[in-house]
């Protein structure tokens, strides 16, 4: 009875698990356990002695392929040449396997920058057979001791584009099959750190960094300025060391991305090494017959003697963490001038709303905002009254979210005593949820409009309720499947079906969201709030009570209820009955069920999940 007691206190936290453990991924070494794995593929020589060296010397005391990066990294900004980590890299490269869909933001790191020019390697030649001084490359010495700490460059972004708009830019020549994208470069700024500002002036002379367009301002918020435009597609490696490799070529020539030298001349070529990390080789053209030509496809590319310059590491969105744990120089600031989006309240006509408006300040967004009432709840009891004050007045102002759809990030705010709580002097949710958030696999919710026929699938005949009510949406919650602390309660909630609850699979869209699984469903309509202390609020109510959703405990008793709070953001409340013993019907007038306010939660699309992972706001 005990271990169930915490398993339904977990479950308020959205984690309806108790266990963990340790996951030894396939066809890692065998004295290696990760917890995210490589992705090599299958022609990779795993008997390789370098690769050997990597998997059992390198990898030790390292549980990600992004540790190696940094690792390697730190060796290379240190000294004077790549020596032996230039060959381990090149090995990983060459295991690595072509990337699948790149459509979305991914995260940046440069690695390291050598010499790729032939007569740096015939200088290099003889000083060696000499025996003259030590091996020496100038720009990766200049790039680790000099710019390493400081690089303004952020990371890519891949937009899918046809078979019609690829016509267009390289005037026909490129007529394939494989998926394309149209690419360009992101950059950020560190306003303090002359070294950053340097480099940013200096990248201006060489490629065209405009700032982000007024009107487009829809994206991450600390992208201070983009350019560099490449075309994208998967083909064959212009490295002379391996022209056989399949890889995801970023192509900055073609004449319509209008680059200027020296980008004109390079192509990055990129391989995935685990799910979401990416290691890339900058290849530039060296052959100087060509370095002032127009670039075409028709010349072969041993003739434009592609030569490598340098690697980096792109991520998606799962590796951000562990991203800014390890590179924390080079984590992003917010942008200057941010879109009204972030910083302006979208509140119905309310006595306090121009208040909480001005009381925001010159935070940089309201997420800032939020983020320092949940950080004075944590002060203790004699500040949590003033703070969870100032959040339901916020809520009080919200306005009712109609036509929400599709996919929101998730995250929590803060809980509150409530109900049986009530008996605890202090906020018990919110002192266990810092131990507790690791485990939870919880990410979002997604939202479809629906019709009554659809939701008798999900709740039979009390479809009836909802006939002539618009919209309706069925709404379900949405889960991770990550090799971490919160794997245990992925696996629970898949097993969820064993007790009548609807447990579905995501589709490919979904999919690319990080959603592996979708469970504790409910029925979302506009409806009058049941929590007294928002006087009949009009809002959005997420049902879960429906007997036939078997909703496991204590979650059967929850109606969440949400407020649009600003585009894009929203802002719910945890509303649980505190009478369990009253079986649920929808025609019992609601005042019986007792409905309290457990606490408050946020919904957010990808641009403010953006800044809440940039802020670290909910999360391990």
């Amino acid at each position: 009875m005990k271990i169930k007691a915490i398993c339904i206190m977990l479950s308020l936290l959205f984690l309806p698990a108790c266990s963990q453990k340790t996951v030894k991924m396939a066809g890692d070494s065998p004295d290696v356990e990760l917890t995210r794995s490589f992705t090599f593929v299958e022609s990779c020589n795993m008997q390789d002695p370098l690769l050997q060296e990597i998997l059992r010397e390198d990898m030790k005391d390292k549980k990600t392929p992004l540790e190696l990066i940094h690792y390697y990294a730190e060796i290379l900004n240190k000294g004077k040449s790549h020596g032996k980590i230039g060959k381990k890299l090149d090995t990983l490269f060459l295991c690595g396997r072509p990337p699948g869909d790149m459509d979305g933001y991914y995260h940046g790191i440069t690695i390291s920058l050598k010499t790729g020019l032939d007569i740096y390697t015939v200088i290099e030649d003889a000083r060696r057979k000499l025996g003259i001084g030590e091996e020496l490359d100038i720009l990766q010495t200049l790039y680790g001791r000099v710019f390493s700490k400081t690089s303004p460059w952020a990371g890519k972004n891949f937009k899918k584009i046809d078979q019609k708009r690829l016509d267009e830019l390289t005037e026909g020549f490129k007529d394939s099959k494989e998926t394309a994208y149209l690419g360009i470069n992101s950059f950020r700024k560190e306003n303090k750190n002359i070294v950053n500002k340097l480099s940013n002036y200096l990248l201006s002379a060489v490629i065209d960094m405009e700032s982000l367009p007024k009107p487009e301002r829809r994206q991450r918020s600390w992208i201070h300025a983009k350019g560099g435009l490449f075309i994208a597609q998967k083909a064959f490696s212009v490295g002379p060391e391996h022209p056989e490799k399949v890889v995801m070529a970023l192509n900055y020539r073609w004449e319509s991305l209008s680059n200027r030298l020296p980008n004109r001349l390079l192509i990055d070529e990129m391989v995935e090494i685990s799910k979401g990390l990416y290691l890339g080789k900058l290849y530039y053209a060296t052959a100087p017959k060509y370095l002032f030509e127009k670039y075409s496809p028709e010349v072969q590319e041993k003739d434009y003697k592609y030569r490598n310059f340098g690697y980096f590491a792109l991520m998606d969105d799962t590796w951000l963490h562990e991203k800014n744990k390890l590179f924390p120089d080079l984590t992003y600031t917010m942008a200057d001038d941010l879109d009204e989006k972030f910083t302006t309240f979208t509140f119905t006509e309310c006595p306090e709303g121009k208040v909480i408006q001005e009381a925001l300040g010159d935070r940089p967004t309201i997420l800032h905002y939020l983020q320092d009432i949940y950080e004075g709840i944590q002060k203790g009891d004699s500040f949590k009254d003033k703070y969870f004050d100032e959040l339901h007045k916020i809520f009080m102002c919200g306005e009712r979210p109609d036509g929400i759809n599709g996919f929101l990030h998730g995250g929590v705010v803060s809980f509150k005593n409530a109900g049986f709580l009530n008996k605890f002097d202090r906020s018990v949710l919110n002192d266990l949820y810092p131990a507790i958030r690791p485990f939870s696999p919880w990410s979002g919710k997604t939202f479809n409009s629906t019709t009554v026929d659809d939701i008798k699938r999900y709740i039979g005949d009390n479809a009836r309720y909802y006939k002539g009510v618009e919209p309706i949406i069925l709404g379900a919650n949405t889960y991770r499947k990550d090799i971490d602390l919160s794997l245990p309660a992925t696996a629970f909630i898949e097993h969820l079906d064993k007790i009548g609850m609807v447990v579905e699979y995501p589709d490919e869209e979904e999919r690319r969201k990080e959603i592996h699984v979708k469970s504790f469903y409910f029925i979302a309509a506009n409806g009058k709030s049941f929590n007294p202390e928002n006087r009949e609020k009009e809002l959005l109510q997420f049902n879960y009570r429906w007997p036939e959703f078997h909703t496991m405990p204590p979650d059967h008793l929850c109606f969440d209820e949400v407020v649009r709070i600003a585009d894009g953001l929203y802002l719910g409340q945890l509303v649980y009955s505190t009478r369990p013993e009253i079986p649920y019907d929808p025609g019992t007038d609601h005042a019986l069920y007792k409905y309290e306010n457990f606490g408050y939660f946020m919904l957010m699309d990808d641009d403010w999940h953006a800044i809440k992972e940039f802020i670290l706001f909910d999360t391990e």
